[in-house]
């Protein structure tokens, strides 16, 4: 557990763990969540760059998508495939686009304009412009640091974003019903890894 609350479940080997699992472990892996979740306000999944089965998984049973990317032509190009592979095969229609390492808030709106400029010639998809997260030491130290950079530079121009994009998160339309909780996540990611196990299969 981190500060303020923060709980962190490490990541584990794969989607195709999840397409193993026998229907008791599938109901054990729910039930742990759903103790998990009791107290839990937002759950934030962080996947890897690329098109993977564990992302595409991950992204489909997630009721909102960030695009987390660079002004960098590999981190453009994998932006794009996953935005295209999850609209023309699952659907998806909306995404948030949040602009990384950027040196200016300029830039990073920039590189939302250059996404959206390539999306809406091929693709029949909505971006809206989450921010930008500014290059900044600070960040590299607290990671060295081990601490939170909101904790460690609180004053710093990162930990500022941060906390700016932390607020615009809490406006977010939220998921009503039951199929907004945790758990109905979880049972989101096994049904779409088991899709996947199939076709490996």
């Amino acid at each position: 557990e981190g500060p303020s609350g923060l709980k962190v479940i490490p990541g584990a080997s794969g989607v195709q763990a999840l397409a193993e699992l026998s229907p008791a472990e599938h109901a054990g892996l729910i039930r742990a969540f759903s103790e998990v979740a009791a107290d839990t306000e937002l759950l934030i999944v962080d996947t890897a760059a690329g098109i993977s089965d564990t992302v595409l998984s991950f992204s489909r049973a997630s009721h909102e998508i960030v695009v987390v990317v660079c002004d960098e032509p590999a981190s453009i190009t994998d932006a794009y495939a996953i935005i295209k592979l999850l609209n023309r095969d699952y659907g998806h229609q909306r995404f948030r686009v949040l602009a990384n390492m950027v040196r200016s808030a300029q830039e990073g709106r920039d590189l939302y304009n250059k996404m959206c400029r390539v999306t809406d010639r091929y693709l029949d998809v909505t971006l809206s412009f989450m921010g930008a997260i500014p290059y900044d030491e600070s960040l590299r130290k607290a990671v060295r640091a081990q601490r939170p950079v909101v904790q460690a530079f609180p004053r710093s121009r990162v930990a500022q974003v941060f906390r700016s994009l932390a607020k615009k998160i809490e406006t977010w339309p939220q998921p009503s019903g039951a199929n907004g909780q945790v758990q109905f996540f979880v049972e989101r990611l096994i049904k779409y890894s088991n899709d996947y196990g199939e076709m490996v299969l």
